[in-house]
């Protein structure tokens, strides 16, 4: 159950600073964790304040902080075992936060942090995307998805990309060469050769895109839905890849949204206490587009 409760504030101890945050995006992670789906993967202790990511300002310095300034907006992640950003301030390190680009606010910048993080990890770090490869990003219209297309392109592939018929335009808009209506069309009927697929949904959709593969191809994969991993059969890699959340990540992903080569995208904005209504739409499977981000009132507003 999620209940908007009162806690003292956090303090920061050496190293660590307070950050006031203004925005939190809400992750299909985070319902997931909370309905007990991967408790194998993320142990928790109750209570557990939820959130992945956010964005909010500086407030308070520990001893021996010189990396930070108070009043400095910043972008946050936390590890689903840590006390989360659904909450008015937060404790965070060097490693977990990153200056704000200027032309980014607090809603884009929660939107940003985490799926930028698995978009960068995929396609820079595991698969090495390099011009002229291509490429095929199952849930386009998504968060990482989005973010991933946006990023192909940057890097110059050939991207393209499923999602719901609705959202094909959308999909375009954000650079995709090719959209695939995957509630409409068979992707294996028109997607041929590529070297890389980019699964973020799992289950069924995973087993069919092997045949969409060249031999020596890649599929890297996110948590998702179950999968068997039939590689070797097919001559192809398998890759889930660890999402570490290092500073020089969030450093080159804060980068490429300052330049405007990604655009974070948002669905929906609530109030952080509709937290719960947030993860019923996302359990619902009700989210097609982007994140919802959650606004988080300034602590001076407390009753």
């Amino acid at each position: 159950m999620l209940q908007l409760v009162t806690v003292a504030d956090p303090e920061p101890g050496p190293g660590q600073v307070r950050v006031e945050m203004r925005a939190a995006s809400v992750v299909p992670a985070d319902w997931k964790l909370r309905a007990g789906h991967l408790t194998q993967l993320f142990p928790i202790a109750f209570p557990k304040i939820p959130g992945r990511d956010g964005a909010g300002v500086v407030s308070k310095l520990g001893p021996g902080v010189d990396y930070t300034m108070i009043g400095t907006r910043v972008g946050v992640v936390a590890q689903h075992s840590e006390p989360g950003t659904y909450a008015q301030v937060i404790v965070r390190d060097r490693e977990s936060i990153v200056p704000l680009p200027h032309n980014i606010g607090f809603d884009h910048g929660a939107a940003l942090m985490h799926a930028g993080v698995c978009a960068w990890i995929c396609l820079v770090e595991t698969v090495e995307l390099r011009p002229g490869m291509h490429v095929l990003v199952h849930g386009g219209a998504g968060a990482i998805g989005g973010l991933a297309v946006q990023l192909a392109c940057h890097l110059g592939a050939h991207v393209a990309a499923t999602c719901r018929a609705l959202n094909i335009d959308y999909v375009r808009s954000l650079g995709a060469d090719e959209v695939i209506a995957y509630d409409r069309d068979d992707f294996t009927r028109t997607a041929r050769d590529f070297d890389v697929v980019l699964d973020l949904v799992g289950g069924s959709i995973h087993d069919r895109s092997y045949a969409v593969l060249k031999r020596g191809g890649h599929m890297v994969c996110l948590i998702a839905a179950p999968f068997e991993n039939r590689g070797e059969r097919f001559g192809v890699r398998v890759t889930t890849p660890r999402i570490h959340d290092s500073r020089n990540v969030l450093d080159a992903v804060a980068e490429l949204a300052a330049r405007g080569v990604l655009r974070p995208q948002i669905c929906a904005r609530m109030a952080l206490a509709e937290a719960a209504e947030a993860h019923r739409r996302l359990e619902a499977n009700a989210v097609t587009r982007g994140r919802i981000v959650l606004e988080i009132p300034p602590v001076a507003s407390r009753a």
